[in-house]
């Protein structure tokens, strides 16, 4: 397996490898990991997974890719949970937007999506010097929501009825941590 990125108190953290594209695409397929996903309507390959891993290895630069995505697992595991990513980084307004996902729904509720958004804010705010880091989640998405402000993340508004998930129009609130405000619990 290769060297974690980042580590945090269960979990590790590391670029995606070109053969992870079948697994990823397997957990994407999956409607229960996708519903929550904005870019969850429509089917993912093992192809356009692979395209898009490949994609992730170019580091963020101030004119080119503003991602950096990881993908995560637990210690002494060489599977992969899940995902998660700083997106559309602005070196110039210190801020990125962030999205996790949680391939295996039997581990939900074990503390997991806290754990990857507070070290995740760390990278941000200790290794990026970012000043805000943003989400948005479906306002239906309770235990996302509960875990994200457990990791300092505040509300900080809502979009009335702005996604369509399984027949009906659902809120997107959209949250934000400060650097300033932040203290990693």
């Amino acid at each position: 397996m290769p060297s974690p990125f980042l580590e945090s108190e269960r979990l590790w953290y590391r670029s995606l490898e070109p053969g992870e594209a079948p697994q990823v695409a397997a957990y994407l397929q999956d409607p229960r990991v996708r519903r929550n996903l904005a870019i969850g309507r429509f089917p993912f390959s093992e192809a356009g997974e692979a395209k898009w891993i490949e994609a992730q290895t170019k580091p963020p630069v101030a004119e080119g890719p503003t991602d950096v995505s990881l993908c995560v697992g637990l210690k002494g595991q060489q599977a992969i949970l899940g995902g998660t990513g700083l997106h559309r980084i602005s070196w110039l307004h210190r801020s990125a937007e962030w999205g996790i996902y949680i391939g295996q729904p039997e581990q939900w509720g074990k503390g997991y999506g806290r754990e990857m958004a507070r070290t995740m804010l760390r990278y941000a705010f200790d290794t990026l010097n970012l000043h805000r880091v943003m989400l948005r989640v479906n306002a239906d998405h309770i235990g996302g929501i509960k875990s994200y402000e457990a990791a300092g993340f505040v509300r900080e508004g809502v979009l009335r009825q702005s996604v369509f998930v399984e027949g009906r129009y659902l809120d997107t609130l959209l949250m934000a941590a400060l650097r300033d405000e932040w203290k990693e619990s």
